[in-house]
């Protein structure tokens, strides 16, 4: 009866296009008997459905339960409308306009489905390289802009041939409205080239000219979702060590990817939550402990117990190590260390001369590149340690609305941006190490596509405060052009800002919290290094510093940083231990008349910069241990440590230290530490076991500090040392020990990536 129908608009925002949103709209109004339509826009998607009351009422629900894979519903706005008598439901072309709180989904991993059409001799899409569906394949590295419409991605110049086009006109059909739909007929192509450009094989036998390279140990440039990655075989020593010479990257460690799970777990110790992320959309590099004697050359991760291990992101990936015989490759950015990641063919050809062997590239564009996401296992979880490929661009919660779009520009080492719109953050892709002029170009590059993306342009710049960071002058610089203002942020505040942030719990007005801030170097208030730092937050956004580790001279600057075995020394020298430094470990490292030289500065009356930062002191220690004396990459010398101290199999011992206390904030004391740590290794005591219990010191101690300071309250935990597996869990399950209330980073990185 007429009496009965209603019709209501549903507006849905959040990630609705691109990911077969409007294709399971159709097929649950349709099986229900419903009329409407469905619509992209640029506020998400918008539905009008009509018909029986009770069906009608019932179809929010339904399509809450019913969500796509990919899929993530925000908001849902119901409202009922007039009936306007349709006999059909049907999806409608997109609407144009500024975007309103419209999403596109990250990039995400070959889906099941696609992955048993690969595998099927008898499907059209066999072995074809760039099968893809709504539940898979490319979304924010293929799109310019939106409304997600194939016009708007690097999709557009590949006319669909007639199969294609019926699949993507089909609304029962899983590539209805799939952007990125292709197959042989009418899809990308495949070329392998040598170094000059010069065209050897194409289609399937560029695959098979790519495995011949690789298996002979050459370094093979691959064209990936969001950029180049440079391949080479992991099980022997040669190919690595060549690539490592070519890329200038001495010891940082690589990852592997291999060709299923049960090859990842003949390399690495997963645990559930890793198999389950690995296997996910997302589909990151896993770090996790090596298993001993695995096929792995140990050139890959030199020094290091954990291994980065992934599984084919894409059916490229897939046919790449299809064969049997095909061992377990390196996968890394296609890139000379710290400069950006190669996005297209002609770039790679010019950028890559000299590191790849031989190309295997494509002409689909990548509009925007993106590495690889990297997570830790850790006892309480993967961590995100590098957010990009399968996270970006998708939005974080804010606790609050920000009243006006606002961009933070980020830090100088890992990274990265953000732009707050409404009540949702916008973290940006993995930027790296803004040292060099090619990466600072693509630092800005990133903020204008963020920026463009979102179609803000946000006057109000959040940065750090830090003079002489290139993102402190980029915010000056951007404000300036815009007529708007820069907002500094202490560093270690930003840290506990983005734990608090993840987990939604900032301190209601009234209401106090305390952070720990754990990392290398941020900008003091006071002039100095920080780094180790106990922070109390009020609900009124004041905040004051109430304990920090002891401070440590730089004897050498900025020179310290990169050669932590001077921090290390100069401890001793200031503690009057300065006669055990030729008995330990380092002085096998280090020049002895140069050690000597340092001590001697560090016990006098010189002003050396001081510096409380907690990786400071992880490095010191690692390199009293030694080998690594010098850091090739931030933190080396520290992970080393944190490897050593993992493979101790007995318990490890808390030392007697206690906290000092000079009259100001009280201070966890770095130099003995330090002091322990080298008269135990001059005693004999294993390196291992002074690694270990060097650890489970710092935790107790910290704990200990804690309690000093605050009691029973929250603790937000933050910085790039909270990366350190040992580190993480002995102060999370000592806080919790002592009643505190513990919230560590996860899906945000912990370090400045966060």
């Amino acid at each position: 009866m007429k009496g009965h129908v209603i019709r209501l608009r549903i507006r849905c925002r959040g990630a609705v296009q691109g990911v077969g949103f409007r294709p399971t709209v159709h097929r649950i109004a349709t099986a229900s008997g419903l009329a409407g339509w469905v619509v992209n826009d640029p506020g998400g998607a918008t539905v009008e459905i009509e018909g029986p009351a009770a069906v009608v009422v019932a179809f929010p629900e339904r399509l809450r339960a019913a969500l796509p894979p990919l899929a993530r519903l925000d908001a849902m706005e119901v409202a009922e409308v007039p009936v306007v008598g349709e006999a059909a439901f049907a999806v409608r072309d997109s609407r144009e306009g500024r975007r309103a709180g419209a999403l596109v989904p990250p990039d995400a991993a070959l889906c099941h489905d696609c992955r048993r059409e690969l595998d099927d001799p008898a499907d059209r899409r066999h072995r074809y390289p760039f099968t893809t569906c709504t539940n898979c394949g490319p979304r924010f590295s293929l799109v310019h802009h939106l409304p997600y419409d194939r016009p708007a991605t690097s999709m557009a110049c590949f006319p669909m041939c007639p199969a294609c086009d019926r699949e993507y006109t089909d609304p029962a059909d899983r590539r209805f409205h799939a952007e990125p739909i292709c197959c042989p007929d009418c899809g990308p192509r495949l070329r392998f080239l040598d170094p000059t450009g010069a065209e050897l094989e194409a289609g399937a036998g560029a695959i098979q000219a790519a495995r011949r390279a690789l298996l002979d140990g050459a370094v093979v440039a691959v064209k990936g979702l969001g950029g180049f990655q440079l391949a080479c075989r992991a099980d022997r020593g040669t190919p690595v060590q060549t690539l490592r010479a070519r890329k200038r990257r001495p010891t940082k460690p690589f990852a592997v990817m291999v060709r299923g799970l049960d090859e990842a777990e003949q390399l690495v110790r997963l645990t559930d939550a890793d198999r389950l992320v690995m296997r996910s959309p997302r589909s990151p590099v896993v770090l996790a402990p090596r298993l001993p004697g695995c096929a792995v050359a140990d050139d890959v991760t030199p020094g290091i117990d954990d291994l980065g291990v992934m599984l084919p992101t894409t059916p490229l990936h897939v046919e790449l190590l299809r064969p049997a015989e095909m061992p377990p490759l390196v996968m890394t950015s296609a890139n000379l260390s710290e400069e950006p990641i190669c996005r297209e063919n002609r770039e790679a050809l010019a950028r890559l001369a000299g590191i790849a062997d031989a190309f295997l590239v494509h002409d689909r564009d990548v509009v925007r590149r993106i590495d690889d996401s990297v997570v830790r296992s850790c006892s309480d979880g993967p961590v995100v340690v590098r957010r990009a490929r399968g996270w970006v661009p998708e939005p974080l919660p804010l606790p609050e609305a920000a009243p006006a779009p606002i961009l933070a520009v980020g830090g100088h080492l890992q990274a990265t941006a953000c732009v707050a719109v409404g009540a949702q953050a916008f973290l940006s892709q993995h930027c790296g190490d803004l040292d060099s002029e090619a990466a600072r170009g693509f630092h800005r590059e990133v903020i204008a596509g963020l920026e463009d993306f979102l179609e803000v342009e946000p006057a109000v710049i959040a940065c750090d405060p830090h003079p002489d960071y290139f993102t402190t002058w980029l915010a000056r610089e951007i404000a300036e052009a815009r007529g708007g203002r820069v907002i500094e942020v202490q560093h270690h505040l930003a840290h506990a800002a983005a734990v608090l942030a993840e987990h939604g719990r900032f301190p209601e007005v009234g209401e106090e919290t305390l952070a720990i801030s754990l990392d290398g170097t941020g900008w003091g208030p006071d002039g100095t290094a920080w780094g180790g730092e106990w922070l109390r937050l009020a609900g009124d956004l004041s905040w004051q510093r109430v304990a920090h580790l002891e401070p440590l001279p730089l004897v050498g600057g900025e020179r310290a940083v990169r050669e932590p075995w001077r921090v290390a020394v100069a401890a001793l020298a200031r503690a009057g231990a300065a006669d055990v430094i030729p008995e330990l470990p380092l002085a096998r490292s280090v020049d002895p008349d140069l050690a000597a030289g340092v001590a001697r500065l560090a016990a006098s009356d010189a002003a050396w910069p001081l510096a409380s930062g907690a990786g400071r002191l992880f490095e010191a220690a690692g390199a009293l241990l030694g080998p690594v004396v010098r850091n090739d990459w931030e933190g080396e010398a520290a992970v080393v440590l944190e490897s050593r101290a993992a493979s101790w199999p007995g318990e490890a011992e808390v030392w007697p230290l206690a906290i000092l206390e000079p009259g100001g904030p009280p201070l966890l004391p770095t130099v003995g530490l330090l002091v322990e740590a080298a008269r135990r290794l001059v005693a004999g005591e294993p390196v291992e076991r002074v690694a270990a219990s060097f650890h489970a010191t710092f935790c107790a101690l910290a704990v200990e500090l804690t309690r000093r300071v605050g009691r029973g309250m929250t603790v937000a935990l933050g910085g790039g040392c909270l990366v350190n597996r040992l580190l993480r869990n002995g102060l999370r399950v000592g806080l919790i020990d002592a009643g505190f209330e513990p919230l560590l980073a996860t899906s945000v990185p912990p370090g400045d990536g966060g």
